[in-house]
């Protein structure tokens, strides 16, 4: 029996050992349509699977071949032991394959992105957890079979693994992914009791109702006809619901209603298939931008990027009419084939956007992100609440470029690329600072913003932003960042639209706003600006014109 069991052990290790050799990235690469992974998560699972496959066969073989040398009656009991240091490797290697070890010491990479380590810290619980509860079965059944004191023992050998596989926990898993937890922080314990006593409650849960009364002007449609530069039909928040409410035929009864004469898709044609409804059936009221289909955590070698702009030509030869929502991935996460960060002022990108001015269309980009989301994730963080039901939006992390440096990339490439039209998304990401916006117009001709889901920046200084609208009124161009998260709490798509018309048209106080009211973005009220008729003409549909059709009616 212990000879074929042994032998079967034996051969399964070198299988493994051989099947962890052959399976690398290179090689499953050759598997895939590109012949070559790409993407950041598939090559650190495929080297991460590829460790484990080996070492386990080297401890199966090894161990095989010791307890093959042991008398018949001492091999169940090393057969046991052997099970155990099994779990006990296992539950090291999940100790030491951390996500900050890996990506300094395995990765070929400077920085690994958010859900790549997401992976790894899943990939080394699920190693950890494993190791223990192996550790503890062989354990437990070497204690019944060999010792006389097995109850004694099997109590002991439960606490000492459960406090084993705590500490582990916390130490690698708990500590890391939650840096703010107050598990042993004893001072801090008063808080849960307070708020098991209900005298506090959680951050999250607050959602105070004022009683202020104040009056105020209601907006159902706008002003003037508007042309939305900046919606998403295929989003990647968007949920059943979403698109139960945004069918083409209920999205068109919405935006007749609000007065929105015309939306330009940031998603492309080719997301889903029903995309294709909306500009066949109504062909007048959708335009389109798309993309080149790279993800997040993609690597693009020099091939690839010198694609781009036959990319872009064929686009337009299928009626697209300009590139974006160009997403915050570029420069912040998107790799070459080396491992280092592609800044947007690349050179390798130089073609890409020198394309755009050549076939005539507009740039609408997504660079950085609100200030917040560059600082420490703490009770300083005035988006604090929004940033922990999104980790995944904060940048303060290793690795990453800080604002200024992607700002002083894009300034590179406005300056390069004089004759290419390019729209900040969400007023250039600058709401927060007016004053570097009112440079980047000053000193850059060709660039312009839309106001998209920044209410909530423009709305809580509304002196500054009026006379910043008023000056710069050519530059800016109506965009909601609409198409997800319809119907959360009682935001409807009427009622989306018409926060921004209230904002814009009256000096009604203390507002609610979609990013406040649906997703936390930021606690606090905004206040209308009541923006000039001619002023609100070419924020809402004339400054788009311009750029989508070359019109001079301003």
């Amino acid at each position: 029996m212990w000879k074929k069991t042994l032998l079967l052990i034996g051969l399964m290790g070198i299988l493994l050992i051989i099947a962890g050799l052959i399976f690398s990235p290179s090689f499953v690469g050759n598997f895939t349509s590109g012949g070559k992974l790409n993407s950041l998560l598939r090559i650190t699972q495929v080297q991460l699977v590829q460790i484990y496959l080996i070492i386990l066969g080297i401890l199966l073989l090894v161990g095989s071949l010791v307890i093959s040398l042991l008398p018949k009656e001492r091999r169940y009991s090393q057969f046991l032991v052997g099970i155990c240091f099994t779990g006990i490797v296992l539950t090291v290697l999940g100790v030491i394959l951390s996500p900050r070890f890996v990506e300094k010491n395995l990765s070929s990479q400077n920085f690994l992105n958010e859900s790549t380590l997401n992976f790894l810290s899943n990939f080394q619980l699920g190693a950890i957890i494993i190791g223990c509860v192996v550790i503890f079965i062989s354990l437990l059944i070497y204690g019944k079979k060999f010792l006389k004191s097995y109850k004694k023992f099997s109590l002991v050998l439960s606490l000492v693994v459960l406090l084993l596989y705590l500490s582990l926990l916390y130490i690698t898993y708990i500590n890391e992914k939650f840096p703010n937890n107050i598990i042993l922080k004893p001072t801090e314990f008063s808080k849960v009791i307070s708020l098991l006593f209900g005298q506090d409650i959680l951050l999250s849960d607050f959602d105070p109702k004022s009683p202020l009364i104040v009056d105020r002007k209601q907006i159902v449609k706008a002003k003037y006809p508007v042309i939305d530069v900046h919606f998403h039909l295929a989003s990647d928040f968007r949920t059943e619901l979403d698109k139960n409410l945004m069918t083409p035929e209920a999205l068109i009864r919405s935006m007749d209603s609000v007065g929105v004469k015309l939306m330009i898709n940031m998603d492309g044609i080719d997301i889903n298939k029903d995309l294709v409804l909306y500009n066949k059936n109504y062909p007048d009221r959708f335009i389109n931008f798309a993309y080149p289909p790279i993800g997040s955590d993609e690597l693009l070698n020099d091939e690839t990027l010198a694609a781009l702009p036959e990319i872009i030509e064929k686009f337009v030869k299928r009626g697209i009419k300009g590139i974006g929502e160009l997403a915050k991935f570029w420069g912040l996460t998107i790799k070459d084939a080396s491992g280092k960060v592609i800044p947007v002022d690349d050179p390798r990108l130089d073609p890409f956007w020198a394309k755009a001015a050549e076939l005539q269309i507009p740039v609408l980009w997504h660079l950085v992100d609100p200030t917040p989301f560059f600082q420490p994730v703490n009770r300083f963080n005035e988006r604090y609440t929004e940033l922990g039901r999104y980790p995944f939006r904060s940048y303060y992390k290793p690795g990453f470029p800080t604002k200024a440096t992607l700002f002083k990339q894009q300034e590179n490439v406005l300056k390069n690329h004089p004759t290419t039209i390019f729209i900040g998304a969400h007023l250039g990401m600058s709401a927060d600072n007016l004053n570097y916006l009112s440079y980047l117009f000053d000193t850059y001709p060709n660039y312009y913003v839309d106001c998209s889901a920044v209410l909530g920046e423009l709305g809580r200084q509304p002196y500054t932003t009026r006379k910043f609208f008023i000056k710069y009124q050519d530059r800016i161009l109506f965009g909601s960042d609409g198409g997800a998260l319809v119907g959360v709490k009682g935001w409807t798509v009427e009622k989306f639209y018409q926060s921004y018309f209230e904002f814009f048209e009256t000096e009604n106080e203390y507002i609610d706003y979609p990013g406040q009211g649906a997703i936390n973005q930021g606690d606090w009220k905004i206040y209308g600006i009541n923006l000039p008729d001619e002023i609100l003409e070419k924020i809402y549909y004339k400054n788009a014109e311009k750029i989508l059709f070359k019109s001079s009616s301003n």
